[in-house]
């Protein structure tokens, strides 16, 4: 049976009316970019807590030269309630501006919160020298070099201490986040120095120059007043413990052999002249690292 007209204009008028309809509906469930922002925000937005904001920081790959939006999120500290906890291998970053005070916490909190504000610091610190690594990587690759790319990669073998990118490449390896914690731990005490709570100063790392930000020590080399770095946040203090550890020659051995291993055991044994106390001092690392399982954290990596 062949439709009429009529019956025909009416089924044209009802199909056009449903396709309408579903573009209505699609449009308003779209979701589109504003103001050019890469579409991680929108999620991130949504599970944006009170008071802790996240921020959109460009980080560069400088294997590429391309800048890559990743969510970095800024935490300035009011108690302990403020330190986010650790889930997983994949690790939120999180730049923590200031610490807390841990002494009256309970031993298992005291050590449980400081682990969660350590992690994502030193990843953050080793993810810096690692972006700088692949940098030197491909300056050293190119035919010609723009004057601040030389001056650059003149800046950073200066800062290094070495002659040429090949020894910069080499110092910029990195060590496993198990020997930096475990040293954070000894140095500061948990998190219960004086350096650490006023100054962010987690290795308590001396300053020699009155241009640094620096606090004054408690104790004395004989008549002469000493003093600390103060770091603007944790991962920067870690970071400037990880140039000590590529341009210092008394760790001249540790840099040869964490070529070689990351073993953590293995690279230990190099330490001994970080502290006057040597092969005491390596003990104190190596019981660390096992009493409180340490090596698990050497496999996390940031959620980037």
């Amino acid at each position: 049976m062949f439709l009429t007209l009529n019956r025909l204009i009416k089924w044209l008028i009802i199909f056009l009316i449903i396709e309408i309809l579903f573009l209505s509906i699609s449009s308003f469930f779209e979701i589109k970019e504003r103001d050019d922002r890469p579409l991680y925000y929108y999620k991130l937005a949504i599970f944006k807590p009170p008071s802790r904001p996240k921020y959109s920081v460009q980080y560069t790959d400088y294997s590429t030269t391309k800048k890559i939006n990743n969510p970095f999120r800024v935490i300035t500290l009011r108690d302990e309630e403020d330190v986010l906890s650790i889930l997983n291998e994949k690790v939120e970053p999180i730049c923590y501006t200031n610490t807390i005070p841990l002494d009256k916490l309970s031993i298992l909190k005291k050590k449980e919160t400081f682990i969660n504000m350590m992690i994502p610091s030193i990843l953050l610190a080793k993810y810096k020298m690692r972006m700088e690594q692949k940098k030197v990587l491909r300056l050293s690759k190119a035919k010609y070099l723009s004057s601040e790319d030389d001056l650059w990669l003149k800046n950073k073998i200066e800062e290094f201490k070495v002659e040429n990118h090949q020894e910069l490449y080499k110092n910029m390896e990195l060590h496993p986040t198990s020997v930096i914690i475990a040293q954070a731990i000894v140095e500061s005490g948990w998190g219960t120095s004086k350096f650490f709570k006023n100054a962010n100063n987690v290795f308590g790392i001396w300053s020699f120059s009155k241009e640094d930000k620096r606090i004054v020590a408690s104790e004395k080399r004989g008549k002469n007043a000493v003093y600390l770095k103060k770091y603007s946040s944790i991962h920067e203090s870690i970071y400037d413990y990880l140039l000590i550890i590529a341009n210092v020659s008394h760790y001249k051995k540790f840099r040869e052999k964490r070529l070689k291993t990351k073993n953590p055991f293995t690279l230990i044994q190099y330490l001994d002249k970080y502290s006057e106390r040597g092969n005491e001092y390596i003990r104190d690392i190596k019981n660390i690292i096992k009493s409180n399982k340490l090596t698990k954290y050497d496999s996390y990596k940031l959620n980037l």
